[in-house]
């Protein structure tokens, strides 16, 4: 069960290092709140064992990192809104050629 616990916790905290560095950092926070809870239940089966264990000491250095990381993004991220006039173009357009296209069709009523 232990070992269970250490693979899981590794597995997210490290998935959680590599979500909070990539432009997709916001989905971080579901493997840091895993990653934490295993080395919570870690650290209360060490306590129980009256054993010290590395692994939980990795897990909670992995878990702050992909968490101050994933915290630095969201606070200093600035969204860049490029230049909208071709796009609002290119939707008019589409808007246009939807309505040639619908204008073409032969709607056929055979009831």
């Amino acid at each position: 069960m232990k070992k269970i616990i250490i693979i899981l916790g590794f597995i997210c905290a490290i998935i959680a290092v590599v979500l909070s560095v990539t432009p997709l950092y916001n989905l971080a926070f579901a493997p840091i709140i895993i990653a934490f809870l295993s080395g919570l239940f870690l650290l209360y089966l060490s306590k129980k064992e009256q054993s010290k264990s590395k692994t939980i000491q990795y897990i909670f250095l992995l878990v702050i990192i992909s968490l101050s990381l994933t915290i630095y993004k969201g606070v200093f991220h600035t969204s860049e809104v490029g230049n909208t006039d071709q796009l609002e173009q290119r939707d008019e357009e589409n808007l246009e050629d939807s309505k040639e296209i619908l204008e073409d069709l032969e709607i056929e009523e055979d009831f």
